[in-house]
Order: structure tokens, then sequence, then C-alpha cells
């Protein structure tokens, strides 16, 4: 409280002009200080560094964006800092050359750390397929961890150029024995200027969506792989791709068609 001494005559009761200034702002403070806040953001105690081997590689007509959470990131239960991941977009023209002189902008997916529908999480890796892209454009994505509170954190950036997708393997076949499948196809005829890779085989229950990863862990060398450790009694399909090289670009050809088959116990 402010207290005027009026023992010391009239004169002493006038308050000095820098004496008024000082009062002023004082007042002004604290009417400022009463009016609404703004919502409080938790202090993180550990920054959120960018996603980790980040790719991205073409799967027929798609494009499939892969990376590993951040080790350091904590995942979004109470208490702790990630929540997710933000993928932006950018479209550009390769003629024009310099696909990182613009940042991507345009939001395309937002995908739980937990959850990552229409994604898939993989122990710590997430995978997301981009469906709408176009041969000869160009494409630069970034991904932003989210943080709580709805903050973003520092992105991770990588591009590509679409390219025809190459043709697939033909004659896939399959053929059930005791909780193992038998799975053999045809190689695709190649132009000269592709180099075939390998392979990737694709498993799924019947009705469940076929996974982003193939079952091989490796390109496949050969026309065939015995699938072992399988139920008998449930469907399982099957489909195959082809794993070519162009230059210095890893394509994968659109999937052949599926086969259905169920493992059985023998006799």
């Amino acid at each position: 409280m402010l207290h005027f001494d009026a023992s010391r005559g009239p004169a002493s009761r006038i308050p000095h002009p820098a004496f008024l200034i000082v009062i002023s702002v004082l007042l002004i403070a604290m009417t400022s200080a009463c009016g609404k806040k703004g919502p409080v953001r938790p202090k993180l105690d550990t920054p959120i560094p960018p996603p980790e081997e980040v790719t991205l590689q073409q799967q027929g007509t798609l494009f499939v964006l892969g990376w590993k959470i951040p080790a350091t990131g904590r995942e979004g239960a109470e208490g702790h800092a990630l929540t997710g991941f933000r993928v932006k977009r950018l479209i550009y023209d390769p003629a024009e050359g310099c696909p990182t002189c613009s940042e991507p902008q345009s939001e395309v997916a937002e995908l739980d750390i937990r959850y990552p529908e229409p994604g898939q999480r993989i122990d710590k890796h997430i995978y997301w397929r981009d469906l709408d892209i176009r041969p000869g454009n160009g494409y630069r994505y970034a991904i932003v961890p989210l943080i709580l509170g709805g903050q973003e954190g520092t992105a991770a950036m990588i591009h590509l150029v679409a390219q025809p997708p190459p043709p697939p393997p033909t004659g896939l076949q399959a053929v059930a024995g005791d909780a193992r499948v038998t799975v053999q196809w045809v190689a695709p005829a190649l132009p000269e200027e592709m180099q075939l890779v390998g392979y990737n085989l694709f498993r799924r229950s019947a009705k469940l969506p076929f996974p982003i990863v193939p079952v091989n862990g490796k390109p496949l060398k050969e026309t065939s792989l015995l699938d072992r450790g399988l139920d008998n009694g449930r469907d399982y399909e099957y489909r195959v791709s082809a794993l070519i090289r162009i230059g210095d670009q890893l394509l994968e050809s659109i999937a052949s068609p599926e086969v259905m088959v169920t493992p059985r116990e023998g006799p």
C-alpha cells in the first residue's frame, strides 16, 4: 500500500510527475495480469529429435514411407511427450531440379503413435502408404513429430520421383501342407535397362489387409518359398512382387494376383 505523509505541508502532498508515471505503469501491469491467461504448455525435459531411418520406396503404383520412432521420444501417455506424427507432402517437377528448395506444406496424414491407422506400426517402425502418386512427378515428404499439446517437433525430409511400375511376376501358385505352404512363381520378362534384384512375398489371413512389409526380411533370390509355422484350417492369401533396379533407383513392381490356400494336418 502507498502512504503519503500529510505533516510535511501542502506542497509535499503533490506527487512528483516521475512518481505518477511509475504508478501508472504499475497499474497497467496489474490490470493486464488479471486478464485471461493462455493454456499452459508442458515443459519438455528432453527435446524430441526427428524420426530416424527414414525410407521411401515405390511399390507398384504407390509409395511406402517408413521411419523409426526417435529413441528419446517418449510415447504419448500422461506425462509423456511424443503422441504421433504428421506427414506433409510437396509435389514438384523433376525437370526444374532443386526438390529441396521448398518445404512440404500440404498435410496428407496424421498418425497416432500407438494406433497409426491407416499406417502400420511394426515394433519401433511406422509405415504409411501414399496411394495418390503419378509417374513423372517428384514427391518430397516431411515426417513431423507431434508433441503433447499439439506442438510440432523437428521434421525429417525425404524425396523421390515416381516411375512407371515394372511388370510383376506371373504364375503364382501355392500348395498346402501340414502347417506349411509352398509358394512358387515365374520371373517377369524385363527390358534391358531393368535389373532384377529379387522378390517380396506378402501373406495375409483371409479378409485382413495385406501388411505393408513382406514375409521375407531380405529380397528373395529364388522363385519359391516354403512358408512354415502356419495354422492348420486357416485360410491364407499370398501375392508376390519383383524388386527392380533402374539406374540408381530401386522399384517394386505391381503385385501379382492373389492365391488362397488352407494348410491342413496330414493323415
